[in-house]
């Protein structure tokens, strides 16, 4: 793997929880750098095979290097994880053994100033994880109060978020806010000296959440996930902020729940039935303080892995 794109977190716990078979075909649907990818084949015989997606071109030329000694055990695509049930059908699999989801965004795109992630480099207002039409700039330039404010709450649980959004309606009259050290030195200038580092994470997390549909479509990927595994398959899933893991937590939840008539009827009438099992507990798993000592980034990781019965 190519180090400067991704340390990747958990790499023991998830070839423990997601490996049921050694024989298996895989799925990393959020494949980076191949960091993840690589462990789970390590984990596997030479008759195990995974399937790499990412949405982003970079990852998968740096994956494709990365993971080529793996040879034709490997098949990597482009592609958004919401599509990867039209991705398998593509590849006519109908069943898959484990599927992985790193969700946030990868240490390469972070440091690198032209991606525009980061309010620590200056660069263009962009965050697109991949292809597309809309980014950063456009949301920030065009977004009406209302949509900004619902977003700064929403995705980035910032409790200034209605004085951020009409700064960025005030400013943006004078012109179009081209650069993220623009957008941060905007920010810095409305909020107490004290606190700018945790606000403006906030904010360019809820930019980039917004602009890529992170969690828009979270849940109807974890839907194609579950019917995409066979008996007994697993999915995983690593979460870096509260938002993404309440998603996964409550989707997961509702899988795993059966019977849902009320407590006094005396046999089930609903007939619905668990599809999932949780692998770990409802409470997940966290990287611990040697991890986090070597990748601070790992520090507010959560892995949640469910089974399907």
């Amino acid at each position: 793997m190519s180090p400067e794109f991704h340390s990747p977190v958990l790499v023991s716990e998830i070839l423990q929880s997601l490996i049921t078979g050694r024989d298996g075909l895989y799925l990393d649907a959020t494949v980076g750098g191949g960091g993840h990818a690589a462990a789970i084949l390590s984990g596997l015989s030479e008759r195990g095979r995974l399937i790499g997606l990412d949405r982003d071109p970079a990852a998968i030329r740096v994956a494709a290097e990365s993971l080529r000694r793996y040879g034709d055990r490997v098949t990597l695509r482009q592609g958004v994880f919401w599509q990867l049930g039209a991705l398998l059908r593509d590849l006519n699999i109908r069943e898959i053994d484990g599927i992985l989801f790193d969700l946030g965004v990868s240490s390469h795109q972070i440091d690198d100033p032209d991606r525009g992630f980061s309010y620590r480099h200056d660069g263009p207002l962009d965050m697109r994880m991949g292809e597309g039409d809309r980014s950063a700039w456009h949301l920030v330039n065009t977004a009406p109060y209302q949509d900004l404010l619902r977003i700064f709450r929403d995705y980035g649980e910032e409790r200034r978020a209605a004085p951020i959004a009409r700064a960025i309606c005030a400013r943006r009259e004078q012109g179009p806010i081209l650069r993220t050290g623009e957008l941060a030195a905007l920010i810095r200038s409305i909020i107490p000296p004290d606190l700018p580092q945790k606000t403006l994470s906030r904010i360019f997390q809820a930019i980039r959440i917004e602009v890529n549909a992170e969690i828009e479509h979270l849940p109807e990927a974890l839907r194609q996930a579950v019917e995409a595994l066979g008996v007994g398959g697993r999915v995983g899933v690593m979460s870096y902020h509260s938002i993404e893991d309440r998603t996964v937590k409550t989707a997961f939840a509702e899988w795993v729940r059966g019977c849902i008539c009320p407590p006094g009827f005396p046999v089930c009438r609903c007939g619905r039935q668990s599809t999932l099992k949780f692998i770990f507990g409802k409470r997940g798993i966290r990287p611990g303080p040697e991890e986090i000592e070597r990748n601070p980034r790992a520090r507010s990781a959560v892995l949640r892995v469910a089974e399907k019965i």
